[in-house]
Parts: structure tokens; C-alpha cells; sequence
């Protein structure tokens, strides 16, 4: 079956995880390592067939983590309010 809608969701409680950068680095004995850094993965993207799909995948989100508020004045419109987008993808 086809996912036809993108949900994202900013959330602000997640832990720092290490990620590699793609980078490789020389250590002190003179070998070669993937460089790795402590990053906030604070951005949830998933793909969803409907508005009900959509919905049961946000309520299990809010379960495990709090949801980003607007906080920029000079936008109105997304000011106080959680920042979740469902957007139309073919």
C-alpha cells in the first residue's frame, strides 16, 4: 500500500546520540577512524497513508515525548502552538 502523507513532529525532550559525520580522522596512533559527534535528533519524520494513520502515530509520539512549541513572535501563526506538519507527498 502507498504512504501518501509525511507527518513531521519537533519534539524537545530527546537525548544526544552519537552520529557519524561520514568523515574519517587520524587517531594518535596513526590510524584511520570514522569521526563520530554528539548531535540532538529533534525532528521525527514518518509516512502515513491517512489523517487516521496520522493521528495514532502523533498520539503515540505525545506519549513518549513533549512537543516542540512555536516560540518566534514574528511568526503568528505557528507562535504557542506545536509544531507538527502533515504534508502531501506522491
Amino acid at each position: 500500500m502507498n504512504k501518501n502523507y509525511r507527518l513531521t513532529v519537533h519534539v524537545t525532550d530527546v537525548q544526544k546520540r552519537d552520529a557519524d559525520t561520514g568523515k574519517r580522522i587520524k587517531t594518535a596512533k596513526g590510524k584511520f577512524q570514522h569521526e563520530t559527534k554528539r548531535k540532538i535528533f529533534n525532528t521525527l519524520s514518518f509516512y502515513v497513508k491517512d489523517q487516521e494513520e496520522a493521528n495514532k502515530k502523533l498520539a503515540e509520539l505525545r506519549s513518549m515525548y513533549t512537543i516542540q512549541l512555536g516560540q518566534d513572535p514574528n511568526k503568528k501563526d505557528k507562535y504557542g502552538k506545536e509544531l507538527i506538519n502533515i504534508s502531501f507527498v506522491k
